[in-house]
Protein backbone atom coordinates (compact mmCIF):
# COMPACT_ATOMS: atom_id res chain seq x y z
CA UNK A 1 0.00 0.00 0.00
CA UNK A 2 1.61 3.55 -1.03
CA UNK A 3 0.15 7.08 0.24
CA UNK A 4 -0.11 9.88 -1.67
CA UNK A 5 3.41 12.01 -0.97
CA UNK A 6 3.44 15.77 -1.27
CA UNK A 7 5.81 15.35 -4.19
CA UNK A 8 3.34 13.63 -6.58
CA UNK A 9 0.66 16.34 -5.72
CA UNK A 10 2.72 18.78 -6.14
CA UNK A 11 3.96 16.47 -9.62
CA UNK A 12 0.28 16.87 -10.70
CA UNK A 13 -0.14 20.71 -10.41
CA UNK A 14 3.18 21.31 -12.06
CA UNK A 15 2.91 19.02 -15.16
CA UNK A 16 2.51 20.40 -18.91
CA UNK A 17 -0.50 20.34 -20.64
CA UNK A 18 -0.99 17.10 -22.42
CA UNK A 19 0.92 15.05 -19.61
CA UNK A 20 0.02 13.12 -17.09
CA UNK A 21 0.69 11.53 -13.30
CA UNK A 22 1.20 7.97 -12.95
CA UNK A 23 0.13 6.19 -9.60
CA UNK A 24 1.08 2.28 -10.11
CA UNK A 25 -0.71 0.20 -7.54
CA UNK A 26 -3.35 1.02 -5.02
CA UNK A 27 -3.03 4.24 -3.14
CA UNK A 28 -3.84 5.24 0.03
CA UNK A 29 -5.95 8.96 0.70
CA UNK A 30 -6.58 9.41 4.45
CA UNK A 31 -6.42 5.47 5.04
CA UNK A 32 -9.35 4.23 1.73
CA UNK A 33 -7.53 1.97 -0.37
CA UNK A 34 -8.10 3.57 -4.49
CA UNK A 35 -7.51 1.22 -7.02
CA UNK A 36 -4.71 1.23 -9.54
CA UNK A 37 -5.41 4.59 -12.09
CA UNK A 38 -4.17 7.14 -14.52
CA UNK A 39 -4.75 10.60 -13.82
CA UNK A 40 -4.45 13.41 -16.79
CA UNK A 41 -4.56 16.60 -15.90
CA UNK A 42 -4.70 19.00 -19.36
CA UNK A 43 -4.54 22.75 -18.54
CA UNK A 44 -4.80 23.78 -21.72
CA UNK A 45 -8.28 22.36 -21.95
CA UNK A 46 -9.44 23.43 -18.59
CA UNK A 47 -7.83 26.98 -19.67
CA UNK A 48 -10.08 27.42 -22.13
CA UNK A 49 -13.21 26.00 -20.63
CA UNK A 50 -12.75 28.85 -17.65
CA UNK A 51 -11.94 31.40 -20.44
CA UNK A 52 -15.50 30.63 -22.35
CA UNK A 53 -17.22 30.51 -19.24
CA UNK A 54 -16.01 33.90 -18.35
CA UNK A 55 -17.05 35.29 -21.86
CA UNK A 56 -20.45 33.93 -21.97
CA UNK A 57 -21.14 35.05 -18.56
CA UNK A 58 -20.78 38.37 -19.63
CA UNK A 59 -18.37 39.63 -16.41
CA UNK A 60 -17.86 42.57 -16.76
CA UNK A 61 -14.02 43.69 -15.17
CA UNK A 62 -12.89 47.62 -14.83
CA UNK A 63 -10.75 49.45 -17.31
CA UNK A 64 -7.71 51.03 -15.98
CA UNK A 65 -6.89 54.52 -16.93
CA UNK A 66 -3.49 55.97 -15.53
CA UNK A 67 -3.76 59.00 -14.07
CA UNK A 68 -1.72 62.23 -14.73
CA UNK A 69 -0.50 64.56 -11.57
CA UNK A 70 -1.49 68.03 -12.73
CA UNK A 71 -1.18 71.08 -10.35
CA UNK A 72 -0.66 69.16 -7.95
CA UNK A 73 -3.72 66.87 -8.12
CA UNK A 74 -4.47 63.36 -9.55
CA UNK A 75 -6.44 63.83 -13.12
CA UNK A 76 -7.56 61.85 -15.57
CA UNK A 77 -7.99 62.42 -20.07
CA UNK A 78 -11.56 63.35 -20.85
CA UNK A 79 -12.28 63.45 -24.78
CA UNK A 80 -14.70 66.00 -25.35
CA UNK A 81 -17.65 65.31 -28.92
CA UNK A 82 -14.33 63.78 -30.33
CA UNK A 83 -12.81 66.69 -30.75
CA UNK A 84 -10.43 67.75 -27.64
CA UNK A 85 -8.67 66.08 -25.03
CA UNK A 86 -9.01 67.84 -21.34
CA UNK A 87 -7.42 67.00 -18.12
CA UNK A 88 -10.10 66.47 -15.23
CA UNK A 89 -10.33 66.52 -11.75
CA UNK A 90 -12.64 63.14 -10.54
CA UNK A 91 -15.06 65.04 -8.02
CA UNK A 92 -17.85 63.14 -6.84
CA UNK A 93 -19.30 65.51 -4.85
CA UNK A 94 -19.98 67.70 -8.49
CA UNK A 95 -23.48 67.16 -9.07
CA UNK A 96 -22.57 67.71 -13.22
CA UNK A 97 -19.09 67.32 -15.35
CA UNK A 98 -18.20 70.84 -14.58
CA UNK A 99 -16.32 73.18 -17.20
CA UNK A 100 -15.22 77.05 -16.44
CA UNK A 101 -16.16 79.48 -18.37
CA UNK A 102 -13.18 80.17 -20.00
CA UNK A 103 -12.68 76.45 -21.31
CA UNK A 104 -16.86 76.43 -22.28
CA UNK A 105 -15.79 79.69 -24.61
CA UNK A 106 -13.06 77.87 -26.31
CA UNK A 107 -15.16 74.83 -27.09
CA UNK A 108 -17.70 77.09 -28.55
CA UNK A 109 -14.90 78.79 -30.77
CA UNK A 110 -14.03 75.88 -31.39
CA UNK A 111 -17.38 74.31 -32.64
CA UNK A 112 -16.64 71.48 -30.05
CA UNK A 113 -20.27 73.19 -28.32
CA UNK A 114 -23.29 74.37 -30.38
CA UNK A 115 -26.09 76.50 -29.50
CA UNK A 116 -28.44 73.22 -30.14
CA UNK A 117 -26.45 71.71 -26.82
CA UNK A 118 -27.65 74.82 -25.05
CA UNK A 119 -29.86 73.38 -22.01
CA UNK A 120 -31.40 75.40 -19.17
CA UNK A 121 -29.87 77.37 -16.25
CA UNK A 122 -30.15 76.41 -13.32
CA UNK A 123 -29.31 77.06 -9.61
CA UNK A 124 -26.72 74.96 -8.06
CA UNK A 125 -25.99 75.00 -4.09
CA UNK A 126 -22.28 76.01 -3.18
CA UNK A 127 -20.52 74.29 -0.61
CA UNK A 128 -20.85 77.70 1.67
CA UNK A 129 -24.90 77.45 1.48
CA UNK A 130 -25.06 79.95 -1.02
CA UNK A 131 -27.08 79.80 -4.67
CA UNK A 132 -25.28 80.49 -7.89
CA UNK A 133 -27.24 80.02 -11.22
CA UNK A 134 -25.14 77.81 -13.71
CA UNK A 135 -25.80 77.39 -17.80
CA UNK A 136 -25.99 73.68 -18.68
CA UNK A 137 -25.59 72.18 -21.71
CA UNK A 138 -25.08 68.93 -23.47
CA UNK A 139 -21.53 67.39 -24.30
CA UNK A 140 -22.92 64.76 -26.63
CA UNK A 141 -20.03 62.24 -26.32
CA UNK A 142 -17.55 62.07 -23.42
CA UNK A 143 -14.72 59.34 -23.58
CA UNK A 144 -12.58 58.59 -20.58
CA UNK A 145 -10.10 55.48 -21.63
CA UNK A 146 -12.32 53.17 -24.51
CA UNK A 147 -15.64 54.22 -22.56
CA UNK A 148 -18.10 56.35 -24.29
CA UNK A 149 -20.92 57.80 -22.87
CA UNK A 150 -23.31 59.67 -24.58
CA UNK A 151 -25.35 62.76 -23.97
CA UNK A 152 -23.55 63.91 -20.23
CA UNK A 153 -25.02 67.01 -18.94
CA UNK A 154 -22.05 69.37 -17.77
CA UNK A 155 -22.96 72.73 -16.49
CA UNK A 156 -20.54 76.21 -16.61
CA UNK A 157 -18.58 77.47 -13.36
CA UNK A 158 -16.76 81.03 -13.37
CA UNK A 159 -13.70 81.58 -15.04
CA UNK A 160 -10.66 79.92 -13.02
CA UNK A 161 -12.29 76.83 -11.75
CA UNK A 162 -11.44 73.33 -12.00
CA UNK A 163 -12.59 70.96 -14.64
CA UNK A 164 -14.15 68.81 -12.85
CA UNK A 165 -15.62 64.82 -14.24
CA UNK A 166 -18.83 65.11 -11.34
CA UNK A 167 -21.84 62.86 -10.64
CA UNK A 168 -23.57 63.21 -14.52
CA UNK A 169 -20.63 61.01 -15.49
CA UNK A 170 -19.31 58.87 -12.66
CA UNK A 171 -23.58 57.57 -11.41
CA UNK A 172 -23.81 56.14 -14.98
CA UNK A 173 -21.21 53.53 -14.24
CA UNK A 174 -21.82 50.27 -12.92
CA UNK A 175 -18.46 51.25 -10.66
CA UNK A 176 -15.75 53.42 -10.36
CA UNK A 177 -12.65 53.88 -7.74
CA UNK A 178 -9.13 54.88 -7.58
CA UNK A 179 -6.17 52.45 -7.32
CA UNK A 180 -3.73 54.85 -5.18
CA UNK A 181 -0.84 52.16 -5.59
CA UNK A 182 -1.12 51.94 -9.24
CA UNK A 183 -2.42 55.82 -9.38
CA UNK A 184 -5.04 55.29 -11.94
CA UNK A 185 -9.28 55.19 -12.36
CA UNK A 186 -10.33 51.66 -12.10
CA UNK A 187 -14.37 52.32 -13.98
CA UNK A 188 -16.75 49.55 -15.13
CA UNK A 189 -19.13 49.97 -18.04
CA UNK A 190 -22.97 49.65 -16.78
CA UNK A 191 -24.98 47.70 -19.11
CA UNK A 192 -28.52 49.12 -18.41
CA UNK A 193 -26.94 52.87 -18.14
CA UNK A 194 -29.15 55.21 -20.40
CA UNK A 195 -28.01 58.94 -21.23
CA UNK A 196 -30.92 60.82 -20.10
CA UNK A 197 -33.81 62.71 -21.29
CA UNK A 198 -31.94 66.08 -22.56
CA UNK A 199 -33.97 69.21 -24.03
CA UNK A 200 -32.41 71.30 -25.61
CA UNK A 201 -33.41 75.26 -25.09
CA UNK A 202 -35.70 76.43 -27.01
CA UNK A 203 -34.62 78.55 -29.95
CA UNK A 204 -37.62 80.62 -30.04
CA UNK A 205 -37.96 82.02 -26.27
CA UNK A 206 -40.08 84.50 -25.13
CA UNK A 207 -38.87 87.66 -25.01
CA UNK A 208 -38.21 89.06 -21.41
CA UNK A 209 -38.36 85.87 -19.74
CA UNK A 210 -35.71 83.50 -18.65
CA UNK A 211 -37.13 80.15 -16.78
CA UNK A 212 -34.83 78.49 -14.20
CA UNK A 213 -35.71 74.54 -13.09
CA UNK A 214 -35.33 74.90 -9.35
CA UNK A 215 -37.05 71.96 -8.12
CA UNK A 216 -35.30 68.77 -7.68
CA UNK A 217 -35.24 66.07 -10.94
CA UNK A 218 -38.61 63.16 -10.57
CA UNK A 219 -39.61 65.39 -7.44
CA UNK A 220 -43.41 63.87 -7.00
CA UNK A 221 -45.10 67.84 -6.74
CA UNK A 222 -43.80 68.60 -10.17
CA UNK A 223 -41.27 70.69 -11.59
CA UNK A 224 -40.79 75.07 -10.37
CA UNK A 225 -39.49 77.30 -12.53
CA UNK A 226 -38.17 80.57 -11.51
CA UNK A 227 -38.45 83.41 -14.19
CA UNK A 228 -34.99 85.22 -13.27
CA UNK A 229 -35.69 87.87 -15.82
CA UNK A 230 -38.63 88.97 -13.23
CA UNK A 231 -36.72 89.79 -10.54
CA UNK A 232 -37.08 93.19 -8.56
CA UNK A 233 -36.20 94.66 -5.56
CA UNK A 234 -36.71 97.63 -3.13
CA UNK A 235 -34.88 97.52 0.14
CA UNK A 236 -35.48 94.12 1.72
CA UNK A 237 -38.37 93.48 -0.45
CA UNK A 238 -38.50 91.44 -3.74
CA UNK A 239 -40.31 89.71 -6.15
CA UNK A 240 -40.34 87.51 -8.57
CA UNK A 241 -43.03 85.47 -10.96
CA UNK A 242 -42.54 81.43 -10.66
CA UNK A 243 -44.39 78.56 -12.68
CA UNK A 244 -45.81 75.60 -10.95
CA UNK A 245 -45.60 72.85 -13.34
CA UNK A 246 -48.26 69.95 -12.30
CA UNK A 247 -47.81 66.32 -12.79
CA UNK A 248 -51.26 65.33 -15.12
CA UNK A 249 -54.20 64.60 -13.51
CA UNK A 250 -52.94 65.49 -9.96
CA UNK A 251 -54.24 69.17 -8.95
CA UNK A 252 -57.54 70.60 -9.54
CA UNK A 253 -59.32 73.73 -9.30
CA UNK A 254 -62.86 74.99 -10.25
CA UNK A 255 -63.86 71.67 -11.35
CA UNK A 256 -60.65 71.47 -14.17
CA UNK A 257 -57.44 69.96 -14.34
CA UNK A 258 -54.68 72.00 -13.89
CA UNK A 259 -51.45 71.86 -16.02
CA UNK A 260 -49.49 74.57 -14.46
CA UNK A 261 -49.76 77.81 -12.01
CA UNK A 262 -47.69 80.85 -12.56
CA UNK A 263 -47.89 83.67 -9.48
CA UNK A 264 -46.12 86.50 -8.89
CA UNK A 265 -44.61 86.14 -5.10
CA UNK A 266 -43.54 89.17 -2.89
CA UNK A 267 -40.53 88.34 -0.34
CA UNK A 268 -39.53 90.23 2.61
CA UNK A 269 -36.13 89.26 3.01
CA UNK A 270 -35.42 90.06 6.64
CA UNK A 271 -38.76 88.87 8.17
CA UNK A 272 -38.65 85.32 5.42
CA UNK A 273 -41.94 86.37 5.00
CA UNK A 274 -43.96 85.41 1.68
CA UNK A 275 -47.12 86.53 0.13
CA UNK A 276 -48.75 86.23 -2.85
CA UNK A 277 -49.62 88.91 -5.54
CA UNK A 278 -50.88 87.30 -8.89
CA UNK A 279 -52.11 83.80 -9.76
CA UNK A 280 -52.90 82.59 -13.35
CA UNK A 281 -54.30 78.67 -13.75
CA UNK A 282 -53.77 77.13 -16.71
CA UNK A 283 -55.84 74.42 -17.70
CA UNK A 284 -55.38 71.05 -19.59
CA UNK A 285 -58.54 71.72 -21.30
CA UNK A 286 -56.34 75.03 -22.83
CA UNK A 287 -58.55 77.42 -21.16
CA UNK A 288 -57.12 79.61 -18.10
CA UNK A 289 -58.35 81.05 -14.78
CA UNK A 290 -57.40 84.46 -13.08
CA UNK A 291 -57.33 85.07 -9.73
CA UNK A 292 -59.27 88.39 -9.17
CA UNK A 293 -57.65 91.05 -7.08
CA UNK A 294 -60.39 90.42 -4.49
CA UNK A 295 -58.82 87.01 -3.75
CA UNK A 296 -55.55 88.85 -4.09
CA UNK A 297 -56.18 90.84 -1.57
CA UNK A 298 -57.39 88.09 0.78
CA UNK A 299 -54.11 86.43 0.91
CA UNK A 300 -51.63 86.99 3.89
CA UNK A 301 -48.15 87.32 4.92
CA UNK A 302 -46.73 83.76 5.56
CA UNK A 303 -43.80 82.13 7.04
CA UNK A 304 -41.74 80.66 4.95
CA UNK A 305 -40.20 76.95 6.30
CA UNK A 306 -36.48 75.71 5.51
CA UNK A 307 -35.78 73.28 3.02
CA UNK A 308 -39.06 73.73 0.46
CA UNK A 309 -39.10 75.41 -2.77
CA UNK A 310 -40.21 78.45 -1.81
CA UNK A 311 -37.35 78.69 0.52
CA UNK A 312 -34.91 77.88 -2.13
CA UNK A 313 -36.74 80.83 -4.39
CA UNK A 314 -36.43 83.39 -0.94
CA UNK A 315 -32.52 82.58 -1.21
CA UNK A 316 -31.93 83.23 -4.75
CA UNK A 317 -33.82 86.07 -4.78
CA UNK A 318 -32.33 87.53 -1.79
CA UNK A 319 -29.04 86.74 -2.66
CA UNK A 320 -30.01 88.84 -6.11
CA UNK A 321 -29.04 92.62 -6.47
CA UNK A 322 -31.89 94.49 -6.98
CA UNK A 323 -32.28 96.59 -10.19
CA UNK A 324 -35.31 98.88 -10.25
CA UNK A 325 -37.61 97.34 -12.77
CA UNK A 326 -40.73 97.97 -14.07
CA UNK A 327 -43.47 95.24 -13.31
CA UNK A 328 -44.09 93.34 -16.81
CA UNK A 329 -47.43 91.50 -17.99
CA UNK A 330 -47.86 87.71 -16.84
CA UNK A 331 -45.01 85.53 -18.32
CA UNK A 332 -46.67 81.92 -19.21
Amino acid sequence: MKVATVQQFRAIAQCSPGEGVDYNGPTTVIGNPVPRMRMHHNVSDFSAVALLALLLSGAAYPESIPLIHEHGTLQVPVVINGGISLNFTIDSGATDVSIPANVFSTLIRGGTVSSQDFLDRRAYKLADGSTEMSQRFRIRSLRVGNLELRDVIASVVPSGGSLLLGQSFLSRLKSWSIDNERQALLITESASSRSPLIVPRARNRRIGSDWVLLSAANDPAGELFVDTASFQGNGNRRWLWDKHVFPPHTEKWQGKWVSYAVDRWEFDCDGQRAKLDARTDYYEDGTRWVADSAMISSTAWHRIPGDTWQDREMKLLCEWRPQQVTPGKTPH
